[in-house]
């Protein structure tokens, strides 16, 4: 295995953690009703390319 290779594994799992760990923050937006933060992750999902 390259070293270009296991830098592009790296980074796709980086994104998978991140969208999963945002993903996980929005549930319990959602389930805190709290609109504000809901809007304020999704943002946040938009700006690191995750969404």
């Amino acid at each position: 295995m390259n070293i270009n290779h296991r830098k592009a594994e790296a980074a796709a799992n980086h994104k998978a953690n991140l969208t999963a760990l945002v993903k996980r923050r929005m549930e319990v937006a959602r389930s805190n009703n709290d609109a504000n933060l809901l809007n304020i992750l999704e943002q946040e999902m938009q700006q690191l390319g995750l969404s």
